[in-house]
């Protein structure tokens, strides 16, 4: 039995698959069903979340870059406390701007302490929802590889005067920069935490298309991991709406 027909004897227990019209009918509420399941894995029970990106995930050595930190509040925030790992052997932090910061009063400096960066605050009012910038680390490529950005501890604590904490998605909290030498080209890796923010743009032509899922299925079919987009060791049916979720989402 093809993964296709097993997945849709899951969803449709009852149903008899034996003609292609239902089976095409079946998939496609299966994509939006996929699609949904895939929300509910990128962001947490009420939605908040936080993510760290940069512009440049392959660098070369010697090469100043800067890695944005957000927080995406779904209900009022307004005080949070973050670390951001960081690959010290490969990477120097030279600064951190909190220059476009939703974050008014700093419980402490902005720090970097044991290879990681604390982000430390809250604000003057209630608290803020919706997505906004915490601070941007500026760092700087030392020596080539891959050097991670990990976000390993987090608290977002609630605006409603009894310090509630949210639970938190750190489904976007990790990166993966390629640093090369000078004049080096290499391929880029980025990656997620969950723990895993994924690459599911297949052929690498900046979206996520039919393409990809139709080779992500094909994949599946063969029943190898190339595609294991949540790092379980497996490629399933949560691979399968982490897909489906950047192919309807973006």
């Amino acid at each position: 039995m093809n993964p296709l027909r097993h997945i849709l004897r899951y969803v449709f227990p009852t149903a008899t698959l034996r003609n292609s019209v239902t089976v095409r009918y079946a998939f496609s509420f299966l994509f939006l069903f996929a699609a949904l399941v895939g929300m509910a894995t990128v962001v947490g029970k009420d939605g908040t979340y936080i993510k760290i990106i940069t512009p440049n995930t392959t660098v070369e050595s010697g090469t100043v870059f800067p890695v944005d930190v957000y927080v995406y509040a779904a209900t009022p925030v307004n005080a949070v406390d973050i670390s951001v790992s960081f690959t010290a052997s490969q990477i120097e932090i030279l600064g951190i701007d909190k220059g476009e910061s939703v974050i008014t009063l700093w419980t402490e400096e902005l720090s970097v302490k044991g290879g990681s960066v604390i982000l430390r605050g809250g604000t003057y009012k209630r608290g803020f929802v919706g997505e906004h910038k915490i601070a941007t680390i500026n760092a700087k490529a030392l020596t080539t590889g891959n050097a991670e950005f990990i976000i390993n501890n987090v608290k977002i604590l609630a605006g409603d005067g009894k310090g509630t904490e949210i639970a938190t998605d750190l489904t976007r909290g990790k990166i993966i920069t390629t640093i090369t030498k000078p004049g080096e080209s290499s391929g880029i890796t980025l990656q997620g935490d969950g723990a895993i923010v994924v690459i599911t743009d297949i052929d690498g032509d900046g979206t996520v298309s039919l393409r990809d899922i139709s080779s992500f299925m094909a994949s599946w079919a063969n029943k190898d991991t190339l595609y294991d987009f949540n790092g379980d060791g497996n490629m399933t049916f949560k691979d399968f709406s982490i897909i489906l979720a950047d192919f309807f989402l973006k």
